[in-house]
């Protein structure tokens, strides 16, 4: 009888623990108000001389999109592979590409999986996707291209992921990373914690517990449920990637230790932020980066989006290729 009721009280526990879970999981996702700052830098961005889309079979047999930039002097000898922030997509690195290409340095602009033109917007299949989607880029672009040497410029969530890749088996592969305010986590110093009108992203946390305790049992498929929500306005969706599912919010990141993620990087990495950016904490950036290896510059006046079409900032980040 003792067993009895054991057994039907775990019952119970279970029950209850699957509706919990299940409210968790159906909780719906909503959008921040749009944020100004980040919206009128964007459009910012000058479009001029902006390319046709190229695209590479990716080994899933998707094809994938990017944009080539030619150096103006001719040389192949060194490639920069630009990667976007969250929502955005391979024309947000416009403005910096060609002014990489005007300094002799190739830039290759990537729609990454997920975002522009490649793949479905606010998704991937599975974690580690991105990663297999670079290194069939990386491999597309040795067969041009073999002896030349590449290097990594990724802006905000674009420079988390870059974090991502110096520390993996992937960063050596390239000769230095530079990341422009780079995203390293809610819970980095490095962030500037908003909410309401100043907020740029919205989390559905309770939907993130759900799926993280489920991944633990093995239960993949609410990974495919959107997450994060960007404040990109109504109307947006058509041209930008407005949300992530948990498996894209979760590949598209930094990683969870940055601090161990920086020590291990495989190539030499700077950062270079604005000291307005009204997402990040510029200041931080100097006082948490340099004591593991890292070179910070910070540039007056700028904010987050600037640092994607200013002439101070493609100097800098040319400068900081250079170094």
């Amino acid at each position: 009888m003792i067993l009895l009721d054991l057994l039907l009280s775990l019952l119970a526990l279970v029950g209850v623990a699957a509706i919990v879970l299940g409210l968790m999981l159906a909780r719906p996702l909503k959008p921040p108000p749009p944020l100004a700052s980040v919206l009128d830098g964007a459009f910012e961005i000058d479009a001029d001389g902006l390319p046709e889309l190229m695209r590479f079979q990716a080994r899933d047999g998707t094809w994938l999109a990017y944009r080539r930039y030619p150096s103006a002097n001719g040389s192949a000898g060194r490639i920069a592979l630009l990667a976007h922030g969250s929502a955005g997509a391979s024309a947000q690195m416009n403005a910096v590409a060609r002014g990489l290409a005007n300094a002799g340095i190739d830039a290759v602009a990537i729609d990454f999986r997920g975002h522009g033109a490649s793949g479905t917007r606010g998704d991937v299949a599975y974690a580690g996707q991105l990663d297999d989607d670079l290194a069939d880029l990386i491999e597309e672009l040795r067969r041009r291209g073999p002896a030349a040497k590449l290097a990594f410029v990724g802006h905000s969530s674009g420079g988390g992921y870059g974090l991502s890749v110096a520390a993996g088996p992937l960063g050596q592969e390239f000769e230095r990373f530079v990341l422009l305010a780079p995203y390293l986590g809610y819970r980095a110093p490095t962030n500037r914690p908003s909410q309401g009108a100043g907020s740029w992203a919205a989390a559905d946390v309770p939907r993130i517990i759900a799926i993280s305790i489920l991944k633990g049992f093995g239960i993949d498929w609410p990974q495919s449920l959107p997450t994060v929500a960007f404040a990109v306005g109504p109307g947006a969706k058509k041209f930008v990637t407005d949300q992530y599912t948990f498996r894209l919010m979760t590949s598209y990141a930094a990683p969870d230790d940055w601090e161990a993620a920086f020590r291990g990087a495989k190539a030499p990495v700077a950062v270079i932020a604005g000291e307005s950016d009204e997402l990040m904490d510029a200041p931080a950036y100097r006082r948490v980066l340099p004591p593991l290896g890292v070179r910070v510059t910070l540039l007056p006046g700028l904010g987050h989006m600037a640092l994607c079409s200013r002439p101070e900032a493609i100097k800098a980040i040319v400068a900081a290729l250079n170094a």
